[in-house]
């Protein structure tokens, strides 16, 4: 555990926003989805205020529909944590880096006394998020050697989650590197000012439906150009894997994934953005259990209490004893894979 980073409080980016890049569900924005009776959003605010390690709580979105869920809801606004409405911008970027500005109250003109805050940013479509998987995240989270840390959950601690039987259930898209299949858990503890490429996090954004092959073309021009060949090795091995996990190929995915190890992966993203980038793995998979689309929304509303409650038992155990909880439980997953 990092001793340094447990006694930090981070103030948090919940975001919420809207826009053409956005994804929606039944045509609305995704934190405004209900799952009995009460908006998806509230269950991430309600985590989010359980957590030490968290100071005010930012959310940046439609302000007025913010503040209308809010109102409903009954949440104090001000205890355990205060919580700020931010009228969203152009983009997700922008939601970011101007709701970071005026939370920390930082002066764009005198920035090299501030380039070490940090704040975490947490999706807003995380409805399964426990406060023990963002304490682990936050306190395991090296901010001394790093400036941005990624939140991962294995393959393994995901499968429970997946269909089985006549039940609904949510599949995965993964990212395979040498060490292991992992998904990203849409957790991020970052330093902004110490991210020189802070404008590549739209691109990304942007062409994030990689199984588009014109958005993998575009979003490698448009971030490695075509002067930095060296970094593509990764990028291509990554989408190769992609391709050949959606297929069920899994002996071709093991034969390029040693391609990519983790910690090349962490020094190329490190040079592209131009910071010191760490990815960590969470044995907790809430987080990842984002709605991503209607099927998925469907699963969560169907096994919601279900996910729930075992989410939950199983946060009050050590994570060893949590670790082993999956491993029973993978018993009753189906024995398909699903990549």
């Amino acid at each position: 555990m990092n001793l340094s980073t447990e006694q930090k409080k981070y103030d948090v980016i919940l975001v919420a926003g809207e826009g053409k890049s956005s994804y929606k569900v039944y045509h609305q924005n995704k934190a405004f989805l209900t799952l009995q009776g009460k908006c998806v959003i509230i269950y991430v605010i309600e985590a989010l205020q359980q957590v030490k390690s968290i100071g005010d709580i930012y959310i940046v979105g439609l302000k007025e529909k913010l503040d209308q869920v809010l109102r409903s809801s009954r949440l104090d606004l001000n205890f355990p944590k205060r919580i700020h409405v931010v009228e969203q911008k152009t983009n997700l970027y922008e939601n970011v880096w101007q709701t970071f500005l005026q939370s920390q109250q930082v002066d764009v003109a005198n920035t090299e006394q501030q380039r070490n805050k940090a704040v975490l940013i947490v999706p807003c479509d995380a409805p399964l998020i426990t406060p023990k998987e963002i304490e682990y995240f936050i306190s395991h989270s090296d901010m001394n050697r790093y400036d941005h840390v990624l939140g991962l959950v294995s393959r393994e601690k995901l499968k429970h989650f997946y269909p089985i039987g006549n039940k609904p259930g949510i599949k995965m898209a993964y990212l395979h590197i040498k060490e292991n299949s992992f998904r990203i858990n849409n957790l991020h503890l970052v330093k902004p000012l110490c991210i020189e490429n802070r404008e590549y996090i739209q691109k990304m954004y942007e062409y994030r439906y990689q199984r588009n092959f014109k958005n993998l073309v575009l979003f490698a021009l448009s971030v490695f150009g075509k002067d930095k060949t060296k970094h593509y090795k990764n990028y291509i091995g990554l989408q190769l894997c992609l391709f050949f996990g959606g297929m069920g190929l899994e002996f071709m995915v093991d034969y390029f994934r040693k391609f990519n190890p983790k910690q090349e992966l962490e020094t190329t993203i490190s040079t592209i953005m131009k910071t010191r980038f760490s990815a960590l793995e969470v044995p907790f998979p809430g987080a990842a259990l984002d709605i991503d689309n209607a099927k998925d929304y469907e699963a969560m509303k169907t096994r919601f209490d279900e996910w729930q409650k075992f989410l939950m038992a199983a946060s009050h155990a050590d994570v060893e004893n949590f670790s082993e909880a999956f491993s029973s439980s993978r018993k009753m997953a189906p024995t398909s894979s699903i990549h």
